[in-house]
């Protein structure tokens, strides 16, 4: 009775085995995301004889910009929902990535403009640097195992604060790019300032002559003050001083420097500078009036001032310096922010908050698929564990069930 009961039980489990293996294949052949794998058991030798070597260029590069959704979860059990919930956080993270490196491209462009013809692929090479970087920080960020949370939770880090950079950049960059004129109008004005400012420096007398004078000329008359006039050096200081006791009241002006007592060669040094000062001032004035009547500081530049125009702007009023366009470009973005010129900011205001937003969410949504428990389960080494020998177990009674059926 025994020997029946053991027997029956034998026969219950080896039909349940045959079932499971049974609705296994049949799982694998219905399944769409297996068809690949049904077509190469069908014809082994003709999907080896296809299959390509080596992945086309364009393939590579694609993968080096896009996130690939496969990497957001692990491989020990994923289910239909988490694999699809995969595929729209790979795309976020793909699409925020490739808006920012649009949007960043004037800026890394024109910092490496100088570089000549360099210029374009070294942007091209930062720029996929840092959409790569970008996507796997992302990737690492997924990956949340119970024993690398620090290691995950620098990854979060890196993906927040590469996209803030990179949003506030998008910014700068369309201010940049759309801006050109205006970044060219704005240097110009700087430059006007700065001679400005130079013809006012001209007020300070810093020759090394005239403060030589000055020095002896202060030096001989504290000296002169201290002595009687009765002392023997008295009388040789005055003269050395102002000149003779009788041209004390001399008219100085037509006699050359180098014959002037020394203090009244202190007063023909600040004279002529004053001079100086007065002539570049009057000059100045002029043609500042001619700045406002043609009303473009740029145009005003390039007719009046040529020598401080040329270094600065190529022909066609262009910056000639990429790094002089980027800072500029900051300092225009940052002072219609602070200043509230919304209009004035338009594409680089939309763009900064087009950034903000799509990176934003992308950084949200990958953080809370990471702390999903069936993205934890994806990466288990224990599920994986107990998958790998279910899987096992399977194989080798497919195999016993073959030997059977080809005995029967």
């Amino acid at each position: 009775m025994n020997f029946q009961n053991s027997n029956s039980e034998s026969v219950n489990n080896s039909a349940t085995n045959s079932q499971t293996v049974t609705d296994l294949l049949l799982y694998i052949e219905q399944s769409p995301e297996y068809a690949h794998l049904v077509e190469e058991a069908k014809n082994p030798a003709k999907n080896t004889q296809n299959q390509p070597e080596k992945q086309g260029l364009i393939k590579k590069l694609l993968e080096l910009v896009i996130a690939n959704s496969q990497d957001f979860h692990g491989r020990a059990i994923v289910s239909e929902n988490l694999a699809k919930d995969s595929q729209y956080t790979a795309a976020l993270v793909s699409i925020s990535s490739l808006l920012n490196a649009a949007t960043n491209f004037p800026l890394l462009y024109f910092a490496f403009k100088d570089l000549g013809i360099l210029a374009v692929p070294m942007t091209v090479l930062a720029n996929a640097l840092i959409l790569k970087y970008t996507n796997d920080s992302a990737v690492a960020t997924s990956a949340r195992k119970p024993h690398s949370q620090s290691w995950s939770n620098w990854a979060i880090a890196a993906m927040l604060s590469l996209n803030a950079l990179q949003s506030i950049v998008a910014g700068v960059g369309t201010e940049l790019l759309l801006n050109s004129s205006g970044l060219s109008q704005l240097k110009a004005q700087e430059l006007i300032k700065e001679q400005i400012n130079r013809v006012e420096t001209l007020k300070q007398i810093d020759s090394p002559q005239y403060k030589d004078a000055l020095a002896r000329c202060e030096s001989g008359e504290q000296e002169l003050s201290q002595l009687d006039k009765s002392h023997p050096r008295w009388q040789s200081l005055f003269v050395q001083l102002y000149g003779t006791w009788g041209e004390r009241d001399r008219n100085w002006e037509n006699v050359p420097l180098e014959q002037l007592p020394l203090c009244p060669q202190v007063e023909r040094l600040r004279e002529d500078a004053y001079q100086a000062y007065e002539t570049a001032k009057q000059q100045l004035q002029e043609s500042l009036a001619v700045r406002a009547t043609m009303g473009n500081d740029l145009a005003f530049l390039q007719q009046k001032m040529p020598l401080v125009y040329t270094p600065h702007f190529t022909p066609s009023g262009e910056l000639s310096s990429g790094l002089e366009a980027s800072r500029l470009a900051i300092l225009s973005f940052i002072a219609k922010l602070t200043q509230g010129d919304w209009s004035g900011l338009g594409f680089p205001l939309f763009f900064l908050l087009l950034s903000l937003i799509t990176s934003g969410c992308a950084c949200v949504i990958t953080i809370a698929l990471s702390y999903r428990q069936d993205t934890q389960k994806s990466f288990s080494e224990a599920v994986q564990l107990q998958r790998d020998i279910w899987l096992e177990t399977r194989r080798r009674e497919l195999m016993t069930q073959q030997h059977n059926d080809l005995k029967d």
